[in-house]
């Protein structure tokens, strides 16, 4: 499973995901814009 994950400074597969209000966000907008933090959350609150 180790082979899967996303090494410290390794570059992440550009991907495309909705935001709360339903718009599209896509990764490489940002990706040298502004520095990234990433986080996936199980489930909803």
């Amino acid at each position: 499973m180790s082979s899967l994950l996303i090494q410290v400074g390794e570059a992440a597969l550009d991907f495309e995901l909705n935001d709360i209000s339903g718009n599209p966000i896509r990764l490489s907008t940002y990706y040298k814009k502004q520095p990234i933090l990433l986080s996936f959350l199980r489930g909803f609150f």
